[in-house]
């Protein structure tokens, strides 16, 4: 089952953090309990920390608090001196609770007191790498850097087609270009997409590797691709005024939106002009003075593609797709010293600049729902991108919530993405609407790769896919092997495929299974990392603030203490419940809500406060606030719900939660929750966003878990 088993750590035996174990459980005054009968599997080979000395030898003391047992240093430091932090490869394990663990330095990181060490600890401790083993290289190297006429072989040419990249201004590659064009009483629209199967083959070393990474990585200074950059940003990147080998989906549709027929094919093609949101934004504004001249003779164009995609827009909404905007944050690094943090805030769109994005996901998400309707109506296997329907228990945990705002939520509804949808909108205006939509946002469940197709919840789809990102995404690539055979079979253009591979035609259920759950992992992994690396940043900024006060919004509640997100600068923090005001708390984790026994003050969602700094630590990614201000006395125009546990039943039963919470704020990663429901298919590089949630007595059980991106 999903339930959580909590192990004390007298009952853990040899077993470290991310290993996988076997227990033996039973029911206990904290929930199920349970002791560690045998370790399967080990999570961690390497551990990060810093050198010390200790006498006349150094030692490494680890950075995650949670390695309870003693480190011993074997082998050369590679000149590593005390004060510096490090990589180190785990040697061997304890055998029982009492010995050591044995690491040898791999790496020297540097400073710890620089945010890009903090997020090289991050990287080594996930296992993903900056760069490339050499023979990946090698073959990425080793393609012509143009098209041939030998990779034109078996492609339809749609090089006359008026294809265009729409991208952010920083983008690097484009896995994707557009075309519109008017098709008897509708439309018919194009999309190009970088052929990356055509060059990254099974079984190669680059397929190999593609695979372990399973997406690209977008951190706040620079992105780690998938693929290595000869490929990335060259070959597979659809630039402008060059042939590129592209797998196009083309849909007609009626005046309506309505799709009426889809075709695919692999092709060659020629994109005309790269755009950028801004300048999209710009030209549609009327402004095409200076480097926006170019927006010019594509204007008639680009105002067809805007008036579409609002009525693809507009009827996708209609069927219950869900309206996400939550805010991402933006952190802003000085161009001259990578060091110094200047800024962490939301990330701003204008209106316009919204709605150039919001035309190119609404064709990507045209097209993937394009291909996976295909291999529905053909019943072929593939890789389903799926957002199941959220639980019973977790809707009618958030309608409680709710209805202690005045907020009425129908259960049976709530359950389908259209009544979904009327409660987010229900929520507009009110005080509490960015804590609720969270709220309900966190009751929804994950998307997840898959074999078995359960629809898209999020999105309001019977059938979803991830096709329109090959560069980086690895299921993508797999999505376009098994179209390919399929065109293959049909006798159309496909690139080839499969005469350029000796592979099986149709790999077994069995191994597309396989497929999904690693790509649900790696993408799991990259969304971690990113957030953890967004929090390096935030705290790396506030080090310096400490004592000083802000207004923010309380986004959480729970047992022990409230978590308050600031909007300038767009930080998160924890208001312990020790740290409030001499009195007795009552905490309602229905209404998630702390009320003062003897003071009549409360604490609730979406409340403005005023507070003040009062600690801050980048190795443990939080900041710690207390109040500056007063809290509010409770009213009474909110129904109240039922006092659950006072402050000292709350501190005790807060405490392991303090602990889980540390490294986290109020708020899911924004960018991996928006992919898990609405699924967008762009993204502003560069950016990230807020933290996971907590939830009072729940937060070891609801605390699992946020371009393009994953979403």
């Amino acid at each position: 089952g999903s339930e959580e088993i909590f192990v004390g750590s007298r009952l853990r035996a040899n077993a470290m953090d991310g290993d996988q174990v076997e227990v033996s459980w039973w029911v206990g005054p904290r929930g199920l309990e349970g002791q560690v009968q045998k370790i399967l599997t080990r999570g961690r080979t390497k551990l990060t920390g810093t050198l010390v000395q200790k006498g006349r030898s150094t030692q490494l003391q680890p950075d995650d608090p949670r390695i309870g047992f003693a480190v011993e240093l074997t082998g050369e430091l590679l000149g590593g001196q005390p004060g510096q932090a490090v990589v180190a490869r785990i040697v061997s394990y304890p055998h029982n609770a009492n010995e050591s663990v044995t690491v040898q330095v791999t790496k020297i990181l540097g400073d710890p007191d620089d945010p890009r060490t903090e997020v090289e600890k991050i990287l080594a401790n996930a296992g993903i790498e900056d760069t490339f083993p050499p023979e990946v290289e090698a073959e990425a190297q080793a393609f012509a850097t143009e098209v041939t006429e030998a990779d034109k072989v078996d492609r339809a040419d749609l090089r006359h087609v008026p294809f265009v990249t729409i991208d952010p201004e920083t983008a690097r590659d484009f896995d994707d270009a557009v075309a519109l064009e008017p098709h008897g009483q509708g439309f018919r629209l194009w999309v190009a997409v970088a052929d990356v199967s055509h060059y990254v083959r099974e079984g190669r070393p680059l397929d190999a590797e593609a695979r372990v990474r399973g997406s690209s990585v977008y951190l706040p200074n620079r992105a780690i691709p998938m693929l290595p950059e000869a490929l990335s940003s060259h070959m597979c990147s659809l630039v402008p005024q060059q042939d590129r080998l592209a797998m196009v989906v083309r849909v007609d549709f009626d005046r309506h939106g309505v799709p009426k027929d889809a075709d695919f094919c692999a092709a060659v093609i020629h994109s005309r002009e790269r755009f950028d949101y801004p300048g999209v934004a710009a030209a549609l504004d009327g402004d095409l003075r200076g480097k926006r001249k170019k927006y010019e003779p594509y204007l008639p164009a680009l105002q067809v593609m805007e008036g579409f995609a609002a009525v693809l827009r507009r009827r996708r909404m209609e069927r219950g797709a869900l309206d996400l905007d939550l805010p991402q944050a933006v952190v802003e690094l000085d161009q001259d010293d990578p060091r110094l943090v200047r800024n962490v805030r939301q990330s701003r769109k204008d209106p316009g600049e919204r709605g150039a994005y919001g035309m190119i996901e609404e064709f990507m998400l045209a097209a993937n729902e394009a291909v996976a309707r295909s291999f529905t109506q053909r019943e072929e296997d593939t890789l389903w991108r799926v957002h199941d329907a959220p639980s019973l228990e977790r809707i009618e945990t958030f309608s409680t919530l709710a209805e202690s705002y005045g907020i009425e939520v129908d259960l049976e509804e709530t359950r389908t993405p259209l009544g979904l949808s009327r409660v987010l909108a229900s929520l507009k205006g009110h005080d509490a609407e960015k804590a609720l939509s969270f709220q309900l946002l966190r009751s929804l469940k994950q998307a997840t790769y898959d074999v078995v197709n359960i629809g898209h919840f999020g999105l309001a789809a019977g059938d979803y896919l991830h096709f329109t990102s090959p560069i980086r995404r690895y299921p993508d690539v797999v999505v376009h092997r098994l179209l390919k055979r399929r065109l293959a079979s049909l006798g159309k253009p496909a690139g080839g495929f499969p005469a350029q591979d000796a592979r099986p035609l149709l790999p077994s259920r069995e191994a597309l299974a396989a497929v999904a759950l690693a790509s649900s992992q790696t993408e799991r992994k990259a969304m971690e990392v990113e957030r953890e690396t967004v929090d390096v940043y935030r705290t790396f900024f506030m080090r310096d603030r400490v004592g000083d006060s802000f207004d923010g919004t309380v986004s959480a509640v729970t047992s022990c203490g409230f978590f308050v997100t600031i909007p300038e600068p767009f930080i998160e923090g924890l208001v312990r419940i020790e740290d409030l005001p001499d009195d007795e708390y009552d905490f309602d984790e229905r209404t998630m809500r702390l009320s003062g026994a003897l003071s009549g003050n409360s604490v609730a969602l979406g409340e403005s406060v005023r507070v003040e700094v009062i600690n801050v630590s980048v190795p443990r990614r939080k900041i710690d606030l207390r109040l500056a201000g007063e809290l509010t006395p409770s009213t009474g125009g909110r129904r109240p719900g039922r006092s659950r546990s006072r402050s000292d039943k709350a501190r005790k039963s807060g405490k392991h939660q303090a602990n889980a919470h540390a490294k986290s704020g109020p708020r899911a990663q924004t960018r991996s929750k928006t992919r898990e429901t609405a699924e967008p298919e762009r993204k502003g590089r560069g950016t990230a966003s807020p933290s996971k949630a907590a939830k009072g007595k729940t937060a070891r059980k609801a605390g699992k878990s946020g371009r393009h991106g994953r979403r």
